[in-house]
């Protein structure tokens, strides 16, 4: 296997070999179910799938996991984002979270993303977070004042590393961000672990009284759960390095965790008009939004991956019509070849060998999709034009190549 990734710690690429051979176990930093995941989001989801396939087409077994966050996640206000949402919607956070889980599922679909072994929610493994904290308390990288309870970031050296900043530089860009810092914390920068608040609608006891797990604390202990430590790879957005992975890391190493994950991948940002697609910009696009406005699943795919995921995508109505004839010219040529398909000719099978070879090639330098694709529609429409014989090879290589590119 001669796969290189772009690892986020290194920020370049290095080949990537997995933990135990033939097997390759992965965590994706999964929606927060409050409403339609973005594009921004979608992307992230994107690289997870497009990892799987390519790992599934190299002939490895894959372990996924992709969290649901439904509790704990806070916004600059110190505010429950996901009790704002049902308080708009008029429900309760729990038929909110329910409902948002399976929209989220049905739109993945849509996009043709392979089902992970693993969806766990955080609501359901709050017992797991609560011995976690404790675990921290009983080393002394914790602390508990008269409300909740806090990681001492100092204690954790190396917090900083994912984003090749200093505690100090981390510290200013918190404080000249973050609207509001609970007075009980000893730095800004000290992490969530628990927090005591029964004006909050959803909250377990636990021994520091009545609260819920700070959201940075959720994948931590639900990867370590189901994949152990290390685990081979973790993605996310791009805008989720800081502070969220870094919270991650730190908390895993506070706990005796030396290296929660070998390799850390993150997708370049999805951008509308020049910023960033999210609720706080105000430009959310997604899409539910875009499969009403009559565009396909494959569609919105190819426009989220014909850019290399390390790549900013400035999202215009261009990109996602582009991508729609693309898909319409692959899927014209493809089905084509297949009904045309027939005997064996020396000629188109080497043309067909070649073409593995390019389509392997551009998989193996940091997950190339746009370039693989490229390779792909080649194929498909000389096969079609019967610039090269459409023959049985041809027509088995180009089905071998849908099952990375799920077009």
């Amino acid at each position: 296997m001669n796969l290189v990734l772009t690892e986020s710690h290194k920020n370049q690429k290095i080949p990537f070999q997995p933990l135990t051979p033939g097997v390759v176990k992965m965590y994706h930093c999964g929606p927060t179910v409050k409403e339609s995941a973005n594009l921004n989001r979608f992307r992230s989801y994107l690289l997870g799938d497009l990892l799987h396939r390519v790992f599934r087409w190299n002939g490895l077994k894959v372990v996924q996991v992709m969290n649901i966050t439904d509790i704990g996640h806070l916004n600059e206000f110190e505010e429950d984002v996901i009790e704002i949402a049902a308080s708009r919607e008029g429900k309760d956070p729990w038929e909110l979270t329910d409902e948002a889980v399976e929209e989220f599922h049905s739109e993945r679909r849509e996009l043709n993303i392979i089902d992970a072994q693993h969806y766990p929610r955080a609501r359901e493994n709050v017992d797991e977070m609560i011995i976690f904290i404790q675990k921290l308390l009983e080393s002394g990288s914790a602390y508990q004042t008269e409300r909740n309870v806090y990681l001492d970031i100092t204690k954790v050296d190396s917090f900083g590393q994912l984003c090749g900043c200093s505690q100090a530089e981390l510290e200013a860009q918190h404080l000249a961000s973050a609207q509001t810092v609970p007075e009980d914390k000893r730095n800004p920068l000290d992490i969530d672990l628990w927090r005591t608040d029964l004006l909050h609608q959803v909250h377990w006891p636990s021994p520091w009284g009545r609260g819920f797990p700070g959201w940075h604390l959720e994948c931590v202990v639900m990867s370590q759960k189901i994949l152990g430590a290390p685990f081979d790879i973790h993605t996310g957005p791009q805008e989720l390095i800081n502070p969220h992975h870094e919270c991650e890391i730190a908390q895993a190493q506070a706990a005796g965790i030396s290296q929660m994950a070998k390799y850390w991948l993150h997708s370049a940002d999805v951008k509308l008009d020049g910023r960033t697609i999210s609720r706080k910009n105000k430009n959310r696009l997604t899409v539910s939004a875009l499969l009403k406005e009559g565009y396909r699943g494959v569609d919105i795919r190819l426009a989220l991956l014909g850019t290399h995921y390390r790549q900013v995508i400035e999202f215009t109505p261009q990109i996602i019509d582009t991508s729609k004839e693309l898909v319409d010219r692959w899927l014209r040529a493809f089905n084509q070849v297949k009904s045309q398909a027939q005997g064996e000719d020396p000629i188109s099978k080497d043309r067909s060998d070649t073409t593995r070879e390019e389509f392997q090639a551009a998989l193996d330098d940091d997950l190339d999709f746009p370039k693989a694709f490229e390779v792909a529609l080649g194929l498909a429409e000389e096969a079609a034009s019967k610039e090269v014989t459409p023959s049985v090879e041809v027509s088995e290589t180009l089905v071998a190549f849908n099952e990375v590119l799920a077009l």
